[in-house]
């Protein structure tokens, strides 16, 4: 069963961002990945955080 919504203000979302794109580059680095696979995984995060930006400043805390 899911956990109940938890508003965040956005300076939190930001912060836990920056956090999980910490992780995912540590885990491209252990596993010995290319300059390309970077790039790839770098389009490919900034394109999930422009759209989950959109649907989440409907449930941001002003």
């Amino acid at each position: 069963m899911a956990e109940p919504s938890r508003r965040k203000d956005s300076i939190s979302l930001i912060h836990e961002s920056v956090q999980a794109e910490g992780r995912v580059l540590d885990v491209l680095i252990k596993n010995g990945c290319s300059n390309e696979d970077y790039e790839k995984v770098s389009t490919m995060l900034t394109r999930i955080y422009l759209c989950g930006f959109e649907v989440g400043k409907r449930c941001v805390v002003k």
